[in-house]
């Protein structure tokens, strides 16, 4: 490819993006998803009922009354830093009682522990005065204290020791695999694990490659239907006009991208300094049945990720702009848009289906095709589904499928640009694209006998 098919990119690229990011709704838009992003974790955390971290406690004397029938060592209290000062005193006071007894005492607080015999359950209810100086956050830190402080009695009760209660908390790492990846000692994660990081990947591309495709139709349009394309022509080569264009699609989607995930790093820490994380990550495993932690991520995953991310881009874009190339008018999208849509659809459906047959055939082929490699590669290896070279393997294949598509793409936006019929059929679009091959070698074979002569 000559350097001067390429004369023009950056002005056309510059222009764009200037053009792009004039528009005030982009801008509100950037600014909502920013928005939103910051407030993320922390309304998360709200949500789930986290509390912030109490780092001192505004509680002098806490009255409690015990009537579960273990007896709590006030050393056990004491232990966290936080409360070693709090005065612990025994009741017998009924609620009516401690309830007067907290609103004199601005900064006292009650627990009362109980036993429901019946469904074997402690019951641990610490409260504090309306309008005394404990807030939510302290009481229930000091209810978690004084939860474990329990654990610890019923342990004493029944004579166990340190390193016995430490193997009573010890937990299990489960893996379900083949017995010949097991000889192998293949770290294969479970398939509901499998599932879910496929289906994650698979959104995350999916979004992607929807949000290419509007823009670079719209953006391969524009001179067809402002009738500037012979003027343009005139300074800057077709496959640069097409190039810059998709330069600045491609700041267009990954600028927005980099405003959430700066929104996200700042609510990650704003989250830490007002509410605790370890609520936010029970829920969520909770909701998902997943840990992260089973995956093979590392920062080299994080980097082969990106790389993986800008393949599946360039290849819809490219493809993209082979469809969005063949439209005239507005009302040629959504005709030619179902090519795009139908090649998104079945690697979603293929990436998000494979796990759940749990083949290592299955998984090798939906790694190498490149039509489903983009959304099943990557969530393939970190799954241990397929090897360091099988997946090298999968991202050469998908640079070259990119490489062939972005040629096609140069040569159908050429052929294409003055073109201002129906969308063609593919079938008639790869004759009209033979047929200017033809046409391109009969001109060259004219220019070398010239030269001859």
């Amino acid at each position: 490819m000559k350097n001067s098919n390429l004369r023009g990119v950056g002005t056309v690229f510059r222009y764009t993006v200037q053009q792009h990011y004039k528009n005030t709704s982009v801008k509100v838009f950037l600014l909502i998803l920013f928005v939103l992003a910051v407030a993320s974790l922390p309304a998360i955390a709200f949500a789930s009922g986290g509390k912030s971290e109490v780092t001192e406690t505004k509680i002098t004397q806490l009255y409690l009354r015990n009537e579960c029938g273990f007896p709590l060592d006030e050393k056990d209290v004491h232990s966290d830093k936080i409360y070693a000062q709090v005065k612990i005193k025994p009741t017998e006071q009924d609620d009516k009682a401690l309830a007067k007894t907290l609103d004199e005492e601005k900064t006292a607080a009650a627990a009362v522990i109980t036993l429901n015999n019946e469904k074997m359950q402690f019951h641990i209810k610490t409260t504090y005065g309306q309008d005394g100086e404990i807030t939510s956050s302290d009481a229930a830190a000091l209810n978690g204290v004084l939860e474990e402080a329990l654990h610890k009695a019923l342990l004493r009760s029944l004579s166990v020791t340190e390193a016995q209660e430490a193997t009573v908390r010890s937990t299990a790492v489960s893996q379900v695999s083949k017995i010949s990846d097991f000889l192998r000692g293949a770290e294969e994660v479970g398939t509901d694990t499998h599932v879910f990081a496929n289906m994650f990947y698979c959104y995350l591309i999916i979004m992607l490659t929807s949000l290419s495709m509007g823009y670079i139709f719209q953006l391969c349009m524009e001179e067809k239907v402002s009738k500037l394309v012979e003027s343009l022509l005139v300074s800057v080569t077709p496959l640069a006009l097409l190039t810059g264009k998709i330069l600045a699609v491609t700041v267009f989607i990954f600028g927005g991208a980099a405003v959430i995930a700066v929104g996200f790093v700042i609510s990650y820490f704003a989250a830490q300094q007002f509410f605790s994380l370890d609520t936010i990550r029970a829920v969520l495993e909770k909701m998902l049945s997943f840990k992260l932690s089973a995956l093979h991520i590392s920062a080299g995953t994080i980097l082969l990720l990106l790389v993986c991310v800008l393949l599946a881009y360039a290849m819809c874009a490219s493809l993209s702009g082979i469809v969005g190339s063949c439209c005239s008018k507005t009302e040629d999208t959504q005709q030619a848009s179902l090519v795009v849509v139908m090649f998104i659809m079945i690697g979603y459906m293929a990436g998000a289906l494979a796990p759940m047959f749990e083949s290592d055939g299955v998984n090798l082929f939906c790694s190498l095709f490149p039509l489903t490699s983009i959304f099943s590669a990557f969530p393939n290896f970190v799954c241990g589904k397929i090897g360091l070279p099988v997946f090298l393997l999968a991202l050469l294949l998908q640079a070259a499928a990119v490489v062939l598509l972005a040629r096609t793409a140069g040569k159908v936006y050429q052929m294409m640009l003055l073109y201002r019929g129906n969308v063609p059929k593919p079938k008639q679009l790869f004759a009209m694209l033979k047929e200017q091959r033809a046409a391109a070698k009969a001109a060259a074979g004219k220019e070398d006998t010239h030269g001859a002569e």
